[in-house]
């Protein structure tokens, strides 16, 4: 009996240790409903370099643990952004406190050039300055060329949205 209590135990415990280290992102989708914005200028690049203005939308669950993005650029020379479509939104995100790094994870995009990229969208998230500093490669589908996207996105709102990794 007690290796029975052990055995189920056991797995109980890591369920709590994996809460323990969680993200959280403050306020919460209780406090703070809407989707957090952030905006900036971004230059990409998939044989036609393009600056572009990238909109993240950030949906923060009730309890603050997790969150998803859906990414939209627009702008650039004769509106070639908008021509950029990301699939199968929303995105999981995560964030490593250790590192500062936030990641937007199984991305797939639609683009100009043939081949499409997906992957992950990865940057230094500032808790201070409230600014995630993208530099991220995707891979090119079929063997094209990957998808470069260098840039700053700034929070938007809440003005006072934060990051951590406990």
């Amino acid at each position: 009996m007690k290796k029975i209590v052990a055995l189920c135990m056991s797995p109980l415990a890591l369920l709590g240790a994996q809460a323990a280290y969680a993200d959280t992102y403050s306020p919460d989708g209780t406090a703070y409903p809407s989707p957090w914005i952030l905006q900036g200028t971004v230059n990409v690049n998939k044989g036609i370099a393009l600056t572009c203005d990238l909109t993240l939308e950030v949906t923060v669950a009730p309890d603050g643990h997790s969150a998803t993005a859906t990414p939209s650029l627009s702008g650039g020379t004769f509106g070639l952004c908008s021509t950029i479509t990301f699939n199968n939104t929303p995105y999981p995100v995560t964030f490593d406190g250790a590192s500062s790094t936030l990641s937007i994870s199984n991305v797939d995009v639609s683009t100009i050039t043939p081949g499409g990229c997906s992957g992950t969208i990865g940057g230094i998230w500032n808790n201070g300055t409230k600014v995630l500093s993208v530099n991220a490669s995707l891979p090119g589908g079929g063997g094209s060329a990957p998808c470069t996207v260098i840039g700053d996105v700034h929070l938007i709102s809440p003005s006072n949205g934060s990051v951590v990794d406990p």
